[in-house]
């Protein structure tokens, strides 16, 4: 390695060597953060925080680098944060509630990180009521009743199916259209795991029958979501059914930007 002619413009080869090292960190970075994969993702700040304090690379080097791993630690927190939201709602949906709170326990350390890292105002609100929504999923209407307070314009006395007593917060509005084995409904109500539809007593809709439907609102891109039916109920007309584990994250996002915008009109 050379450190000749630093004075008269020459390359310092060994400085030269660590900002590649400190960009390539920074690639491998925004990979983990991506993922999420939080252990790698910090990791490679260490590494880069150690690379910005060798002697002789340039202060401007240092002050980008840092500036870039602030806002990809911002985005690898946000991203766990709703991974480990999601986890916790799909162990609830299977009454799995010791791995439920061990998610929500994660998915807290999460969000903290990322509101310490200057996460936006929208993302707290939306957090915040999918933290509620996630935490009151699985749990049986009887220890919600003054709590989550859903909204349901159908009879309350009527019966529920035991899988289908889970407590997450339930919204009327948006009204959604929803088309299910070729017949489309509208919703009494949707919640971040599941909707109740009206008049939906089609023939073929079936409680375990496991298919994707397909929901609609206005002025958005119609988004497929695999599903499985919990209820029929002939009686009222009114199907439930909740949202599959194996959903693309255009779901989750979809929902929570549903629920901050019922946030927002508060």
């Amino acid at each position: 390695m050379s450190r000749a002619g630093l004075g008269d413009g020459s390359i310092d080869e060994e400085v030269e060597r660590w900002k590649l090292d400190c960009q390539h960190e920074l690639n491998q970075m925004r990979l983990a953060a991506l993922a999420p994969n939080i252990k790698a993702m910090e990791e490679r700040a260490q590494r880069i925080v150690e690379l910005t304090r060798k002697p002789g690379m340039p202060v401007e080097v240092n002050a980008e680098s840092m500036r870039e791993l602030k806002a990809l630690e911002l985005l690898g927190y946000q991203k766990a944060t709703d991974h480990e939201l999601r986890k916790a709602i799909a162990f609830a949906l299977d009454h799995k509630n010791p791995e439920k709170l061990r998610a929500l326990a994660v998915a807290q350390s999460f969000f903290a990180k990322a509101l310490a890292r200057g996460a936006s105002e929208e993302f707290k609100k939306a957090t915040e009521m999918t933290l509620e929504s996630a935490t009151l999923t699985g749990r049986h209407s009887t220890d919600l009743a003054l709590r989550a307070k859903p909204i349901d314009s159908a009879p309350a006395q009527v019966a529920r199916a035991k899988n289908e007593q889970r407590g997450a917060k339930r919204f009327a509005d948006p009204v959604l259209a929803v088309t299910v084995q070729s017949a489309t409904f509208q919703t009494i109500n949707w919640s971040i795991s599941g909707l109740l539809l009206a008049d939906c007593c089609h023939p073929g809709i079936e409680p375990g029958l496991e298919t994707n439907i397909t929901v609609f609102l206005a002025q958005r891109p119609p988004l497929v979501i695999p599903a499985r039916i919990v209820r029929v109920d002939g009686d009222n007309r009114r199907t439930s059914l909740t949202f599959s584990e194996q959903s693309p994250p255009e779901v989750w996002a979809f929902f929570k930007k549903l629920i901050l915008s019922k946030a927002a009109s508060v």
